[in-house]
């Protein structure tokens, strides 16, 4: 049996026939349930009070998952509960409650997934990799250089095998954006740690995963400046680099291990 796993780049949120209109503010829940353990691998997750406003310009839901690679050795549920936040609590409604099976066959490359009701549709853009391992990103740190590089925010993107950066993000995984969050600065803890929506990606063993880090520029409609940093795929490891952006360095540390296939091997490690 092919040991398959799916990596989830993007999920779209587009309307059906015209009866969706943007901009909404949208909350909820989108999840992924794999044959390791039947448990939810959260996507996407908003509170009503920490909606999302989608736009006829940005339709895409801001990804936070998933939280382990997501293994797909014959098929993927997906669940969708997403509503639209409106005046009140109780003109809240629902924009789309649905579950649906991916199986996906041994599809090669770029792929979609498609979750429809009445309103609208929600599409997954996804893809089946085999003989992979998984790359957990610990962390994304400035560590020395000049004026901090972010002052207008930024973005950080991963992709296996390496891609151009284009305006397309078809295979890329968005790491973190400050678009996303609130006042377009970019999410930082503290001694210049960044901090990311998303953590998780496999990676065939015979690639290599890239990053690019860009800078906005002070209107925010352009890249100021960039850099990039490849990692070659490890079996198990730690690895870090660094990527220069103007006169400033981020380090980035990867964490690289096996991925789980059965829920034994969770039990046996003893966890849940």
């Amino acid at each position: 049996m092919v040991n398959l796993k799916t990596v989830i780049y993007s999920l779209k949120i587009v309307g059906t026939d015209g009866k969706l209109k943007l901009p909404l503010h949208v909350y909820g829940v989108v999840a992924a349930r794999d044959t390791v353990d039947c448990n939810r691998n959260i996507l996407f997750f908003r509170r009503r009070e920490d909606c999302q406003k989608l736009t006829p310009e940005d339709p895409f839901l801001h990804l936070t998952g998933p939280s382990r690679a997501i293994v797909a050795v014959d098929h993927v549920d997906f669940e969708v509960q997403l509503k639209v936040k409106g005046a009140t609590r109780y003109s809240d409604k629902a924009l789309i409650s649905h579950c649906c099976t991916y199986s996906g066959g041994y599809h090669e490359g770029l792929d979609t997934a498609l979750i429809s009701n009445y309103f609208c549709t929600v599409e997954l853009s996804l893809e089946r990799l085999t003989k992979t391992v998984q790359a957990t990103i610990l962390s994304v740190r400035v560590v020395e250089g000049g004026p901090w590089p972010f002052e207008y925010g930024g973005r950080i993107v991963c992709s296996s095998p390496p891609q151009e950066v284009m305006d397309s993000l078809a295979r890329q995984v968005v790491l973190v954006d400050s678009r996303s969050s609130d006042g377009g600065e970019m999410p930082m803890g503290t001694d210049g740690y960044l901090d990311l929506s998303r953590h998780v990606v496999s990676v065939e063993l015979e690639e290599s995963l890239q990053f690019v880090i860009q800078a906005y520029s002070q209107s925010g409609d352009a890249i100021a400046r960039q850099g990039h940093v490849k990692f070659r795929a490890e079996y198990c490891n730690v690895s870090r680099g660094i990527c220069e952006i103007g006169d400033s360095k981020v380090e980035i540390t990867v964490a690289w291990s096996k991925l789980v296939t059965k829920r034994m091997d969770i039990l046996l490690e003893g966890h849940v």
